[in-house]
């Protein structure tokens, strides 16, 4: 018998325990596919079903003849007659042959929903689907012909009858999936997929050329967005046991430490979250993105604006997930100008109204859930005209959460300041009724419009405390001020404008950042960024102390500010912030800010440098600013790109083939993403550190343990010779060694060794380290409170020692 790594059942083959996989489990073939050998003992993970079928024969098949016979022992002691016996006694006459066609039918539906959710074309699909079902009836039609030919015996027969009539029942899987309603139908009952509902904004008319006449002529044109509904979508979640498992693990609160927005002020302040222990808590995400190509000729024309939302009652590491990030509204950029933003979100305002008042059932709980909007995030200049503030950067109020001026922001560098008004519900309701009154007004103190959002019980726009650390601080202040740092060093003739170059290319910036790291610099003075994105921003500004902190001074003014800034996105994007730090930061930011305006005395502080003051009271309010940025939901726009084949009702298009991959996925995804390397068996003994493996697991030292060379958890891989931290002692981080990585029990297990901090070097913002092969200890992976692993780095110093450079500021 062969066991299910799932749900523990036995099977009698290989074949039917990977049919169970398939139907029971929905373990389809595919990229993200891995099986576990259940077998006792065995770790063993595979990517196709070949290789699983493969393993199980050549590695179990004694175990599960074994078991067989046990069974068949059993079955006889208790007077049951064996399977052979009950086929000898069985006639031919009495044989019961049945087909279950909707068992091939599980089986083939899910493989056209895969090459769907791949990104193919319709045709592709039905030219997919067409040739799978010829053959199928060739294959159907042949077998027949060789079975009744090899049993010319029987002709005549009532057996013969039998045997026709079986294959008379096999139907063609692929005729019932043959055309487009067919599979949706098919795929509507199995998922219950979300569909998404076209809503009409408008009619316009458009000159167009008759291309048969050449004459050009008006015709209207209606316009439309895409509209799933937010309520079914939520439905849908909770059909999923393990995302409710997660929904109702206790979140534990710890008082001035902030891991999530439940930690935060706002959130305790909320009549709605505080005293609804589970209210759906919907962040909220708006954005526009180019899908054909951002510079060819079609620039602008396909552009399209989405909202999307995550459910934050959801740990961080599941909302990182693309497939969390769920589809709320899809449209033309152009239609968001001529309409507005009020006919696209009232659909969604109006669901959210009743999740509001009514709630929607869920399977754990016989009363109704509430829940509203808890923040809403997007770029600055998305949010601006989500919410009705002016979308011009250089205007007198540019920003949307206090009255500062733009002459002010160049003085003004911390919220303490008594001359800052923040915005409030009145303030801001006071402005909206000035727009009312006189509609002439372009705008009042920044504000242009109200939001629809505003008619929510639980929500405000005054309230939305979410800042785009990504766009402020990546792409922007972090690009500005290390091209002002590298003009200087190049001006000041510590290193050629080559040199530099060459330091930034030639660098070993880690396994780890490997992707990372910066393709090239533009060092001309016609803009205020390098050209590189957000994710290669960041590991430059990083680990640049490291790559030129050896031709500068110490206590360089000029490098003091890069090291100022590099410990303000330190701090920023922490997982774990303290109260004090908040504190902290605030200082950090003033001290920033006065020291760029008497270096930079020529240069203004752009309006992300402005955005900055607010960050500590930001984070007060809804925790660490790391899980409300844009960088994942960015990512999430991929999947419309890369799905565009033709350009015709393209909201409705791509919305759809989206509800049917997430559906798809859905019954495919595993939340424990936890992926491995190939698996060598090793004695406990042979193991450095074996004895404390010895103790943790209560094993002898002849006990054979799994190990790897690599490890995958959510997404952050760990390999042996990287480094992790454990916690601090005395504000100082204790990093450990990896030596082995261990598979115990499904559970991934680090094997590491001592590691001592000398000292934190400020000039490189690195932390000097000490390797020791002793001190072995065993910590899981999943428990770890800084995922993130580190590779040991150098500087360009004639010296031989070792630095780790920290990813934020630890705690």
């Amino acid at each position: 018998m062969f066991l299910c790594y799932v749900c523990k059942a036995h099977h009698k083959s290989s074949a039917l325990l990977c049919q169970h996989l398939r139907l029971h489990h929905g373990l389809y073939p595919g990229k993200t596919l891995r099986l576990k050998c259940g077998q006792p003992g065995c770790c063993s993970s595979f990517c196709t079903y070949s290789g699983f079928k493969k393993h199980l024969v050549h590695f179990h098949r004694d175990v599960a003849l074994t078991t067989s016979a046990k069974n068949v022992d059993s079955q006889d002691e208790v007077g049951e007659p064996s399977t052979s016996q009950a086929m000898r006694t069985d006639s031919p006459t009495t044989t019961q042959l049945s087909v279950d066609n909707n068992l091939v039918l599980n089986m083939c539906g899910p493989v056209v929903a895969q090459l769907q959710a791949s990104g193919v074309a319709e045709s592709t699909v039905q030219a997919m689907v067409g040739s799978m079902e010829e053959l199928v009836n060739d294959i159907h039609r042949q077998a027949k012909e060789a079975v009744l030919s090899c049993t010319s015996e029987i002709q005549g027969t009532d057996l013969e009858k039998k045997v026709e009539k079986c294959f008379d029942q096999l139907k063609n899987p692929f005729s019932s999936l043959n055309t487009r309603v067919k599979r949706q139908k098919f795929f509507e009952e199995k998922w219950e997929i979300v569909e998404p509902v076209e809503y009409v904004l408008g009619v316009r008319f458009d000159v167009r050329r008759d291309p048969t006449t050449g004459v050009y002529s008006q015709v209207p044109v209606t316009d439309k967005f895409v509209y799933t509904p937010i309520l079914g979508t939520l439905k849908s979640m909770f059909k999923n046991t393990e995302l409710c498992e997660s929904f109702l693990q206790a979140k534990h609160h710890e008082e001035g430490v902030y891991k999530d927005i439940c930690d935060g002020s706002y959130f305790k302040s909320n009549i709605l979250f505080s005293q609804k222990k589970h209210a759906l808590q919907i962040q909220l995400y708006f954005d526009e993105f180019e899908t054909a190509n951002p510079l060819g000729s079609k620039k602008g024309i396909h552009k399209l604006g989405c909202i999307y939302f995550v459910l934050r009652n959801l740990p961080p590491k599941y909302n990182s997930v693309l497939m969390n990030i769920h589809v709320v509204a899809l449209f033309h950029s152009q239609d968001l100008k001529t309409y507005g933003f009020d006919d696209i979100l009232k659909p969604l305002v109006d669901d959210l109204k009743i999740l509001e008042t009514q709630g929607i059932q869920v399977p754990f709980s016989d009363l109704p859930l509430h829940g509203s909007v808890i923040q809403v995030t997007g770029d600055n200049l998305g949010l601006h005209g989500l919410f009705g503030f002016v979308e011009s950067f250089s205007a007198t109020y540019f920003c949307r959460f206090c009255l500062t001026s733009k002459v002010e922001s160049q003085s003004v560098f911390t919220e303490d300041d008594p001359g800052m008004i923040f915005r409030t519900k009145e303030i801001h309701a006071e402005h909206c009724a000035a727009l009312q009154d006189n509609p002439m007004l372009g705008s009042t103190f920044g504000v242009k419009k109200t939001c629809l959002l505003n008619t929510l019980n639980f929500f405000h726009t005054s309230d939305n405390y979410a800042v785009d650390i990504m766009h402020d601080l990546l792409e922007g202040v972090v690009q500005y001020e290390l091209k002002l740092t590298f003009q200087y060093l190049v001006s000041h003739k510590y290193l050629s404008l080559e040199s530099l170059s060459q330091r930034v290319q030639s660098f070993n910036y880690g396994y780890i950042e490997r992707k990372n790291r910066p393709s090239g610099l533009k060092m001309d003075d016609s803009s205020k960024d390098l050209g590189l994105n957000a994710i290669q921003s960041w590991c430059l500004v990083r680990n640049a102390p490291l790559i030129f902190g050896d031709v500068l001074e110490r206590d360089n003014c000029y490098w003091n500010l890069l090291l100022l800034l590099i410990q303000i996105v330190n701090v920023v994007f922490s997982p774990i912030v303290t109260n004090g730090m908040t504190y902290y930061l605030k200082h950090l930011i003033k001290d920033h800010h006065k020291l760029f305006k008497s270096l930079f005395s020529q240069k203004r502080l752009i309006p992300k440098h402005h955005f900055m003051l607010h960050y500590p009271r930001c984070i007060r309010k809804i925790g660490p600013l790391l899980h409300v940025w844009c960088m994942r939901f960015e990512a999430k726009h991929n999947f419309f790109k890369r799905s565009v084949k033709n350009f015709k009702n393209i909201t409705k298009t791509l919305v759809k083939q989206h509800q049917r991959q997430l559906a798809y996925h859905w019954e495919n995804f595993d939340f424990q993403r936890f992926e491995f390397g190939p698996v060598k068996k090793k004695t406990v003994d042979s193991l450095e550190g074996g004895e404390v493996l010895s103790a943790v697991f209560h094993v002898n030292a002849y006990w054979e343990v799994s190990t790897t060379n690599w490890v995958k958890n959510y997404g952050t891989e760990y390999q042996i010779g990287m480094f992790v931290c454990t916690g601090t002692n005395m504000e100082i981080p204790i990093f450990r060694k990896v030596t082995n990585i261990i598979i115990h029990d499904e559970q991934a297990f680090i094997l590491t060794c001592r590691v001592d901090t000398l000292y934190f070097d400020d000039h490189f913002n690195a932390y000097c380290i000490n390797e020791r092969e002793d001190s072995f200890s065993v910590l899981p992976i999943k428990e770890l409170i800084y995922h993130r692993p580190y590779d040991k780095q150098f500087s360009n110093e004639m010296c031989d020692k070792t630095y780790i450079v920290p990813h934020c500021h630890i705690v």
